[in-house]
């Protein structure tokens, strides 16, 4: 099972307008403007406001989403992973907090720079950890890739992961956490789950991956259904190439990336939009990415989707037998991991407790899509397996973190 998002050359053309585009929203909304309030109207802004730099654009999301409370934390921190360096974004207004780590799918597409963009609500009833992978986001060296690309599998992903949890659980002095895996992340932590599930209060999957029968033949055929009953000429030409084990089609990766887009053009990827060109853009602002490492973004992603595809996937038969309460969050029209896939999958597992919750509104971009009810389905679905959030003390004075 392969969920790729689309990462190809229409993301470079959009960065320039875009860019300028939120630089000028940002700048109206950012300068004072007294005349508004008098009923003068509004004085013409200086030009010299547009465009805005990426910097500056970062600098104010930065501000927007500074944890002020006393009892928050605010961190990025770089942590030494199994002979690599992976960096994580710790952010929460009560750090005693359940914590809630978002392991990113892709493969190879971190989020850690467009959690602005949706997470902030969380924080309010969750320790937030997101973690940049190995080799990608933040961790992305050129020079590194000879080296890493034999360790970029499954396996050692589990691994990695392993590191992760134990190094936040110590840092936040908590004894479990809550591990939420969207898309590929979804693949490689159950059986992290399985090997220590007195490291866990609950395992969410958002996007789930995976599960019988293979997902590219489900993701196929419903597009095949799809476009015929659309009379869509064009797509039932080019998805007859992309039907497995065709003789002259693309294969791996590129087959992959092939059927995801007809996904998306069927409202499979983000609902009501036909490509993910916004979702990739939303990187563009992180804070927490220097202007450097954003714009290498692309290059990252790309080489770290092709390592992890072309390596081992692991051969196992995959055990469903859990010992932690298991959620699966999915768009009822999600094509990039099918929605009949995951609960063909679901229904398999055996758990304390399981919880199958469908968006209905929603695709494969379920925070973005529905954020509302994802936040209420965290707060009522979720935080309850994890102990509820910590109440804030009393101060007679607003104390502020340091």
């Amino acid at each position: 099972m392969l969920c790729l998002h689309n990462f190809k050359g229409v993301y470079q053309n959009m960065r320039t307008l875009n860019a300028v585009a939120l630089g000028a929203v940002l700048a109206i909304v950012a300068q004072a403007n007294p005349r508004l309030a008098s009923g003068q109207g509004a004085a013409p802004l200086p030009m010299s406001v547009f465009p805005m730099s990426r910097d500056t654009i970062a600098g104010r999301i930065a501000d927007l989403q500074r944890i002020h409370t006393p009892e928050g934390i605010e961190e990025l921190e770089a942590v030494e992973v199994n002979g690599t360096r992976q960096w994580i974004s710790v952010r929460g207004l009560n750090r005693k907090n359940p914590i809630l780590l978002v392991v990113h799918g892709g493969p190879a597409s971190a989020m850690m720079a467009m959690t602005w963009a949706y997470q902030k609500p969380w924080e309010d009833f969750f320790t937030v950890v997101n973690w940049d992978q190995r080799g990608i986001g933040k961790n992305w060296s050129p020079a590194d890739t000879a080296r890493l690309r034999p360790t970029m599998t499954a396996e050692q992903h589990v691994r990695d992961a392993e590191v992760i949890v134990r190094h936040v659980l110590k840092k936040l002095g908590q004894e479990k956490l809550v591990i939420m895996g969207y898309s590929w992340g979804t693949m490689f932590t159950p059986p992290l789950v399985q090997q220590h599930p007195e490291l866990f209060h609950a395992w969410v999957g958002v996007g789930v991956a995976g599960g019988p029968p293979a997902t590219g033949d489900v993701l196929h055929t419903r597009l095949m259904e799809i476009a015929r009953a659309r009379a869509d000429t064009a797509a039932i030409g080019e998805l007859t190439a992309l039907a497995p084990n065709a003789p002259t089609g693309p294969q791996g990766i590129e087959r992959a990336l092939a059927l995801r887009m007809w996904a998306r053009r069927y409202d499979g990827g983000w609902y009501g939009k036909p490509t993910l060109d916004l979702f990739f853009l939303l990187s563009d602002w992180g804070p927490e990415y220097s202007a450097q490492e954003a714009a290498t973004l692309v290059p990252a992603t790309q080489w770290g989707a092709r390592a992890i595809t072309g390596s081992p996937m692991g051969s196992a038969t995959p055990s469903y037998q859990y010992t932690v309460p298991m959620l699966f969050l999915m768009g009822r029209y999600d094509l990039h991991t099918p929605y009949t896939s995951a609960r063909a999958h679901f229904d398999r597992i055996a758990a304390p407790r399981k919880r199958f919750i469908t968006f209905e509104r929603s695709a494969h971009l379920v925070m973005f899509e529905e954020p509302g009810r994802f936040l209420m389905t965290l707060v009522n679905e979720v935080l309850p397996l994890a102990g509820g959030a910590k109440p804030f003390e009393v101060m007679p004075e607003p104390l502020r973190r340091r």
